[in-house]
């Protein structure tokens, strides 16, 4: 009777009797083995995990039998079977724990390992580190232990075949003399190959033929020689595919995803796995056949929980990835050395992985890969881990509508269930439920949303979802590894469970008696969505979260924090949830609510709701917008689903409070992760709104300080522009250009004419020819009068100040000057035409036209941005406040001495035509050069540099000298654009003294 059990241990017996392994007895060493592989499991450590004894060896080497095809016996020698056999004998010693080796353990490197493990940060650590906390300190440090020396198993084997003794991943010499007294007539080659061989099947390294030879000689005949990294190939695949009830690969533990760390062989325990065979070659036509090629590991398991089929569907995935590697490896060194040592196995077939009670067929994410592609591009998915009971709430409450329809404020429910201790977050709604089909076409298909699918639009024409990308179930992924949902629908016979483990793992669904097995709650149509949420999961207060996100849910949305008392979250109205909100996050502004010092006005524009808060100002008696907070309510929803968190409109936590809700078909598209609306022409549509509905209150405000309230038409215009200031805060606007846009219909501004005077807006002004402004004391103090004088309309301001009007001319009353958004509006529009200074009365009038295509004024774009740059890296250098303006062609000017060469109107510096620099000017359009626009711009900017530097007073920052402007234009790399020889002989020449005419010259304060 032959000693072996397995063809591979007869041919690797021929090698015993070649010299270069004369003198080894293989069933000596077999027994041997066996008796220190028996051992594994003692002390405590293994002992539950998996069996490393002589039925693993046999298992392996009876796999050989078929992993190694007809073709490729042929090709392999003695001494390849015998290094083979050999590596299937040794390789999980490494995980055999003398009693002795604990008790020295502080001399290896366990205290690092251990140290790491406990301290690690990342969130798989964390879950690691909480899940270690159920066992005691003495369960804790064997465990830990066990994982060090699971960790380091094939590393010591190697060690102790090459007879290396040193402590560091364990103090194990009397197991290394057993070891070296066992192997001592082998050829220390050989030997130490057979060590790399052991160690390998925990690395990835086996495509390095340098490492691993493929023709490796130990002794002078052909059956000495041997494929090393061949050998390294078998013994990989057939530790993989040991899984059969017995025993569970001892692969690193993260490879598993477990539950806890003392559970990674569930699957196994259940002794679920029957067999692992070679599958059938299939023929041309598919058909399964004997001699067609094999390339397939079939496995044929039975489950009846589903953690077991979760671990192994999981585990087949990693070892079938391991299977191609290994075929790549094989093959390539085929193709480049010549070899014939095939590999075929490439694939994992688990079509006869059963699970009883289960349906059938496993189901699993899939990807519409065109929708998720346009849907993710450019955008960070998710952020915040508490945007995932926003996504199931959504979709919650979407399927509430679906079912109830205008009935749902009525009949609609949504309950949300938290318990910290468990760490469950549960999910109920009456909604619709889920059937089979939508179970696998939408839930489980990535970027696929049932609500967009064509023939539920058809059938749906007037439903809006809150829902549209078809991935908020990816979210609970952020949070929860363990995912439970159990849907009723009222056309399918059963309910449906779902369960769900890893974005990238298969899922169960068992079907459920809806009588039974279902809660009353969902029946007969509804949907529970299970979360136990991990560890390391960090997710807020559940009621202030849902509380945030939930404004309009047309349904009933309650929240019940451990066995605390149910909350309703979610209002009626824009205008009933910005009242509740301010209420709440502020008794100050709850009692001003109460005593009619503050209001909500909710307006409607097409598909958009907005409401704002106002504050009485008792002062100037008007409603002023109400300034926002850090803790504001503001905010932008869609659907009811706040989606940002700034003022409609603004940018940041806004100017002042409002919240706004957007809804139907051409509400904005948000982007993926729902955290801000998409720059889309809907949502332009829906910022515009918002400033209508802002300008709106503004324009209504100036009537009402007339009509209702006593004004005068000019104390009302003036308070416009206090009204509308917090909507022009710089920088804030979402779209500068559509606030304008809609401010132009604002009358902020007061003209009078043939004696009378009115209140218009921009747009009012751009029908007018002309206008004339006319700034002097003694009209400031008119104007102060006539603001002053009750319900006063049609008074003159030149009648008061015994100024004559000119005939046909309209004269603009606001003084410019005051607030620098309105001057900017209004220069968009108007320039200087003509200036007439009157000295003797302190007078100068100004004459604005329209803009044309030739602007009588340089561009000052350039300008602006030169001063942004400067006052960002100049420090220590002071900065004009104001743009000096130059003509750019020849204006009307008179009643100026020949000393003044300048005029000042609001707060802009002009200067007349013939100014020092007017040559340079004259000699950039001359030129009519491609740059002269930034040529005049650069030099309007060091003209008012030089300008400033004389009106300059003493301060912590000065202004530049000319030496200093030059140095700083070079440096910029803008000194191409000037001459600056003439500019510097200019500005340092005594006609650089710039004399403007200003009546502010006149007036005198503080006693000067």
């Amino acid at each position: 009777m032959n000693a072996f059990p397995s063809e591979a241990e007869r041919r690797a017996s021929e090698a015993c009797e070649l010299p270069a392994f004369g003198g080894l007895s293989l069933a000596q060493t077999r027994r041997d083995l066996g008796e220190l592989l028996g051992k594994i499991g003692g002390f405590g450590f293994f002992d539950e995990y998996t069996k490393h004894d002589i039925t693993h060896i046999d298992a392996m080497l009876g796999k050989l039998d078929w992993l190694v095809t007809p073709k490729t016996r042929e090709a392999m020698t003695p001494a390849d079977w015998l290094l083979a056999v050999l590596a299937v004998y040794f390789h999980d010693l490494g995980m055999l724990v003398t009693k002795s080796e604990y008790e020295r353990r502080e001399e290896s490197d366990f205290p690092q390992f251990r140290q790491e493990a406990l301290t690690a940060s990342d969130s798989d650590g964390r879950d690691y580190l909480a899940r270690l906390d159920v066992l005691s300190p003495e369960e804790r440090e064997k465990f830990l232990y066990q994982e060090f020396v699971r960790h380091h198993h094939a590393a010591r084997v190697r060690k102790w075949i090459t007879g290396d003794c040193s402590p560091n991943l364990g103090a194990t010499e009397t197991v290394v003399t057993e070891i070296q007294d066992l192997l001592r007539q082998v050829e220390p080659v050989f030997r130490a190959d057979l060590a790399k061989v052991c160690e390998s099947h925990h690395l990835d390294d086996l495509y390095d033929v340098k490492k691993y030879p493929i023709e490796r000689y130990y002794g002078s005949s052909q059956r000495e020689r041997a494929n090393v990294q061949f050998a390294a190939i078998l013994l990989r695949s057939a530790d993989l595919l040991h899984i059969t009830r017995d025993r569970t690969p001892s692969v690193a533990f993260r490879v598993f995803n477990p539950m806890d760390p003392i559970s990674q062989n569930e699957w196994a325990k259940q002794g679920a796995v029957r067999a692992v065979v070679a599958m059938k070659g299939l023929d041309k036509d598919g058909a399964p056949c004997e001699d067609a090629p094999q390339d397939t590991v079939a496995v044929h398991a039975r489950f009846t929980v589903e953690n077991g089929f979760f671990g192994l569907t999981s585990y087949l995935k990693y070892a079938e990835e391991q299977l191609r590697l290994s075929h790549t490896w094989a093959q390539r060194s085929n193709a480049k050395e010549g070899s014939k040592y095939f590999f075929p196995w490439r694939a994992v077939d688990t079509s006869n992985v059963e699970a009883e009670g289960f349906l059938t067929e496993p189901f699993q994410f899939t990807i519409d890969h065109q929708k998720v592609l346009d849907l993710l591009t450019g955008h960070t998915l998710y952020n915040d881990t508490n945007v995932v009971l926003r996504e199931l709430l959504q979709n919650s409450i979407d399927a509430v509508r679906l079912q109830h329809g205008a009935r749902s404020p009525e009949l609609g429910r949504v309950e949300v269930h938290w318990d910290s201790a468990g760490r469950t977050l549960e999910i109920r709604d009456n909604g619709t439920g889920m059937t089979q089909s939508v179970i696998e076409n939408n839930l489980l298909r990535a970027g696929s949303s049932r609500y967009q699918d064509p023939e539920f639009r058809k059938q749906n024409p007037d439903f809006n979802p809150i829902s549209r990308f078809g991935i908020g179930v990816l979210s609970t992924f952020m949070v929860a590894d363990q995912v439970e949902i159990i849907t009723c629908h009222p056309e399918e016979e059963k309910a449906r469970q779902l369960s769900l483990r890893s974005v990238h793992g298969q899922y169960l669904v068992r079907t459920l008696d809806k009588n039974q097995d279902v809660p009353e709650q969902i029946r007969p149509h509804g949907t529970i969505v299970r979360l136990t949420l991990r560890p390391s999961a960090e997710l807020k207060s559940v009621t202030d979260t849902a509380r945030y996100f939930v404004v309009l849910p047309a349904c009933k949305v309650t929240i019940q924090e451990n066995d605390g008392a149910e909350q309703e979250v979610g209002y009626s109205s824009v205008g009933e949830a910005l009242r509740g909100s301010i209420a709440r996050s502020n008794p100050a502004s709850a009692r001003d609510i109460e005593q009619g010092k503050l209001r909500i006005v909710e307006r409607s524009i097409e598909n958009m709701s907005i409401a704002y808060a106002l504050q009485w100002n008792e002062h100037f008696r008007e409603w002023m917008f109400q300034r926002a907070a850090e803790s504001s309510a503001a905010g932008v929803c869609v659907a009811g689903i706040r989606v940002e968190s700034e003022t409609p409109g603004f940018r940041g936590v806004g100017p002042f409070v409002a919240l706004a809700n957007t809804f139907g078909d051409g509400s904005p598209r948000t982007n993926v992760a729902r955290s801000a609306l998409e720059p889309t022409p809907e949502r332009d549509g829906f910022i515009r709104a918002c400033y209508v509905a802002y300008c709106d209150h503004v324009s209504e405000e100036i009537e009402l300080l007339q009509s209702e309230r006593g004004h005068s038409i000019t104390w009302a215009t003036q308070e416009a522009a206090f009204i509308a200031g917090p909507l022009m805060r710089r920088g804030q606007a979402v779209s500068l250009s559509m606030l304008r846009e809609e401010l132009r219909r604002v009358p902020l501004f007061l003209i009078e004419e043939g004696g009378a005077r009115r209140s218009v807006s921009m747009d009012d002004l751009r029908a007018l020819p002309e206008i004339e402004t006319l700034e002097s004391a003694v009209t400031d103090n008119v104007e102060s009068l006539l603001r002053e004088l009750p319900g006063v309309t049609s008074e003159s301001v030149f009648r008061l100040s015994g100024v004559q009007p000119k005939e046909g001319i309209t004269f603009l009353c606001t003084r410019l000057g005051k607030f620098a958004e309105i001057d900017e509006m209004f220069l968009e529009d108007w320039e200087v035409g003509r200036a007439h200074g009157d000295i003797e009365n302190r007078m100068c009038s100004v004459r604005w036209v329209r803009r044309g295509e030739e602007p009588r004024w340089v561009d000052t774009r350039l300008v602006r941005n030169l001063l942004e740059v400067f006052d960002r890296g100049s420090e220590g250098y002071s900065n004009p406040s104001e743009v000096v303006l130059i003509p750019s062609q020849s204006v009307v000017e008179d009643g100026f001495s020949r000393s003044m060469r300048g005029f000042i109107v609001g707060n802009k510096k002009y200067l007349l035509c013939g100014h020092p620099w007017q040559e340079m000017v004259d000699d950039i359009l001359a030129a009519q050069t491609e740059d002269s626009n930034d040529r005049l711009s650069l030099l309007c900017w060091l003209i008012s540099h030089r300008i400033h530097s004389a009106e300059a007073r003493p301060g912590p920052r000065r202004p530049m000298s000319v030496a200093e402007l030059e140095e700083y234009v070079r440096r910029e790399g803008l000194a191409r654009l000037v001459d600056w020889k003439k500019f510097a002989a200019i500005s340092r020449s005594e006609e650089s003294a710039v004399e403007f005419f200003d009546i502010r010259k006149w007036q005198r304060h503080g006693g000067r």
